[in-house]
């Protein structure tokens, strides 16, 4: 295969058309240049001078090559920088990806002065189920995510954040106790209804809906009682919201999950350090 400094050496050689006057400006031997020029024209399967006494002439092939060898080491040049930026420059695009509840008590507390310290660096969020966003990382549509208790796997790398309880929450002004406010795709509102039945909490109608900013602000105008996370009710509503008294619990683990690559990365690096620095040593 030709490579970048094959294409130095033929640009030189059909500047001067004389293989020794291009060694002796390239301060390589003749050999080497003649050996080059040879895979060259073995690799594009044509002739590119024409050898005569007086020294080389470019074919028409030749001068194509010549026309767009420049280019393509300047193509090079700049992939090989964006490679070399990729680990020493804080730049580029980030894609993040977390629950949209978790993002109220997560991201304002570090991306204002993420974005503020590297302004080369720019965010494109994504919001889901946390078991859909450790997906999306392990196939590298995300860079990385919080999630809320991950499995492991081979590809992550998993950082725990903080932990958290979910139960069951009721307003101080809650007009209908018989009515359960849940999120019913998550696992810890499925664990949490399981306990509850084994306890004798029953209700008689049941409220759904798959947003725990919805759930909260229902809870808030006394629709009913809620299963929800602390953080989310701290970060979503006042102090009339109360857990309710031997509700069963469920333990969280919140983590930060990413993929070596990206930790090997300049941007990787610092965001990683930054939510080290905002959400676990300001616990």
């Amino acid at each position: 295969m030709i490579s970048q400094t094959d294409l130095k050496y033929f640009l030189e050689i059909s500047k001067t058309l004389h293989v020794s006057r291009a060694a002796e400006r390239l301060g390589v031997t003749q050999p080497t240049l003649s050996h080059c020029l040879k895979r060259i024209e073995l690799e594009a399967k044509t002739q590119l001078f024409i050898r005569s006494k007086k020294g080389l002439t470019l074919t028409q092939a030749g001068r194509r090559l010549a026309d767009h060898a420049v280019e393509l080491i300047q193509k090079w040049d700049e992939v090989l920088l964006s490679a070399q930026n990729e680990v020493q420059k804080v730049s580029g695009l980030i894609r993040f990806g977390c629950h949209t509840a978790v993002a109220q008590y997560t991201l304002p507390y570090f991306v204002s002065e993420f974005l503020h310290k590297f302004p080369e660096i720019n965010f494109s969020f994504a919001h889901g189920l946390s078991r859909h966003m450790t997906e999306d990382v392990i196939s590298q549509k995300l860079d990385a995510a919080f999630v809320i208790n991950p499995v492991a796997h081979p590809d992550l790398i998993i950082k725990e954040i903080s932990k958290d309880r979910g139960t069951l929450w009721k307003s101080k002004n809650c007009l209908n106790s018989d009515v359960l406010i849940v999120e019913p795709s998550l696992l810890q509102t499925q664990e949490i209804i399981k306990k509850m039945q084994k306890k004798d909490f029953h209700f008689k109608r049941i409220v759904e809906s798959p947003s725990l900013e919805v759930i909260a602000q229902l809870m808030i105008s006394g629709v009913g009682c809620g299963v929800l996370p602390e953080r989310v009710i701290k970060a979503l509503t006042d102090d009339t919201i109360q857990p309710v008294k031997n509700a069963p619990e469920f333990h969280d683990r919140m983590c930060l999950i990413y993929k070596s690559e990206f930790r090997k990365s300049a941007r990787g690096q610092a965001l990683i350090e930054m939510v080290n620095k905002k959400l676990v040593e300001a616990k």
